[in-house]
This record gives structure tokens, sequence and C-alpha cells, in this order.
């Protein structure tokens, strides 16, 4: 009779642990995640491309630029596959998500994001390292990445391409944007509202004046001319890659998606 039940367990554990087994891989295969986040009174779009694996993972943070039709989702896409964690989110006012666009609340809101996955709940569901954050930005989500990420710790390194810099920004330049703004009509803002958000703040969106808090992390930035050269040359510990291409670099998708991939594993 012992024997019999051995041999009837043996059975049953036989023919239940592929099951067991594909559960659990279920639950930590590659997911995607729709996640609102609350700012003040206002909920912005998140979502979430999750690395496969049960362990904590480095998280790069998408920051798009104005008004953020390149959102780099290829890149995610390859991010993923070598490991990383990637969230891309709307800034408020910025296509659904509520609330006023402004570079100031921009600025907040990518601290505000990595607040929430920082939490010790979140950190757990989404597997997140919360003291190795990257933050990758586009165009004016380049110069928002670079300063969020000099005033926040738990942000490691720092990418961007075709970084719009306030801080150097000409009056013909700032007055492009503002132009430019008038016909956005995905984003909630004022136009000469945000305009003189950005002439009022020139020096504080000023990427060099945070030079000191910039030399601990490790800096990537490429752009598609030398516009920016005078002001990246003088940041430290800078990695700069000039590719002759667009804003968007539109034709150099591969080489710029190997780059960041080889610099992050590097």
């Amino acid at each position: 009779m012992i024997y019999l039940s051995k041999i009837i367990f043996l059975f049953i554990l036989f023919f239940t642990y592929p099951l067991t087994a594909q559960i659990s891989d279920i639950r930590y295969s590659t997911s995607n995640e729709e996640i609102i986040i609350s700012i003040d009174s206002d909920s912005i779009a998140t979502y979430a491309m999750l690395a496969a694996g049960t362990e904590k993972k480095e998280t790069v943070i998408l920051l798009h630029g104005l008004p953020g039709n390149e959102r780099n989702l290829d890149l995610a896409q390859e991010l993923r596959k070598n490991g990383f964690n990637v969230i891309y989110f709307n800034y408020r006012g910025a296509w659904g998500s509520q609330g006023e666009f402004s570079y100031a609340n921009c600025l907040k809101d990518v601290s505000e994001v990595i607040d929430f996955f920082s939490k010790p709940e979140n950190s757990e569901k989404y597997k997140i390292k919360t003291d190795s954050y990257i933050l990758f930005g586009h165009s004016l989500g380049g110069g928002i990445a670079l300063i969020s990420g000099a005033l926040d710790n738990r942000v490691k390194k720092i990418a961007v391409y075709s970084p719009f810099h306030i801080g150097t920004a000409s009056d013909e330049s700032l007055h492009w944007a503002y132009e430019y703004s008038k016909s956005l009509f995905m984003l909630e803002l004022n136009p000469e509202k945000f305009y003189n958000e950005l002439l009022t703040n020139k020096n504080i969106y000023n990427v060099v004046n945070y030079n000191k808090e910039l030399l601990q992390k490790p800096l990537l930035i490429l752009d598609e001319n030398e516009r920016n050269k005078i002001w990246i040359e003088k940041l430290k510990n800078v990695e700069y890659v000039l590719m002759q291409t667009d804003h968007s670099f539109s034709d150099k998708r591969s080489e710029l998606i190997t780059k960041v991939i080889n610099w992050l594993n590097n």
C-alpha cells in the first residue's frame, strides 16, 4: 500500500510540475503594463515594458520631446531584450495626460515617476532596482533628462540625443519654440506662458550649471550636428557621438540603438 502511494505521488508530481513551471514562467515573462500615476490632482499615462525574470532590474525611463511624436519604442524593445525594464510616460498636459504642460512640470513629473516606481510595493511588483534608474531623453526631453538626472541620486546614467538645451538657446530658437507650440493641439499649454517660463528660467535650465552633479554620472550625448558642441564640451564624464542625420535620427535608428545598448552594457 505504501509503495502504491509513492507511485501515485510521483505520478501527480510528474504531471503537475510542467504546469507549475509554466505558470511561473508566465508570471515572470516579458509584459506590458498600462499604469496611471497621480501627480498633485492630475493623472498621467504611463506604459511599462518589463523584462523577463524574477530579479529586480535596471530601469530606463524614456523622456519625449516637444510634442513627443518620436517615442523611441523601437529602442525600448531592444532594451527589454537586453534585460532592462523600460518606462514611457506622457508629461502632464501631453497626449491625454491631465494637467498643464510646462518645462517645470516636466521636471517634476520625472521625479514623481521615479518616486512611484521606488515605492516598495511597486519596485517589488515591477521588479525595479530603485537605485539604478537610467534616463534617456530626446530633444526637449534631453535637457529634462540631464537636469532631472543631475538632481536625483537614484539616477545612475543619462543618455540623450538631439538635446534641445534651453540654457544656451538663442532668442530665435526660443521664439521658434513659441510659434511651434501654438500648433500643438495635443498639448495643454498656454503658448505665452510656456515661452515666458523658458525666458525667465534660462539660467535654471542651463545644464552646465549642474556640472558638479553630472560629474558623478556617466553621460552619453548623441547629436545630429555640432550646434550643441560648445556647451557639451563644458561637461565632464561625457561620451559625445556625432551622426549626420535628422533631429529624430530617422535613418540612423539601428546605429542609435546599438550605440545606446553597448554603452549601457559596458
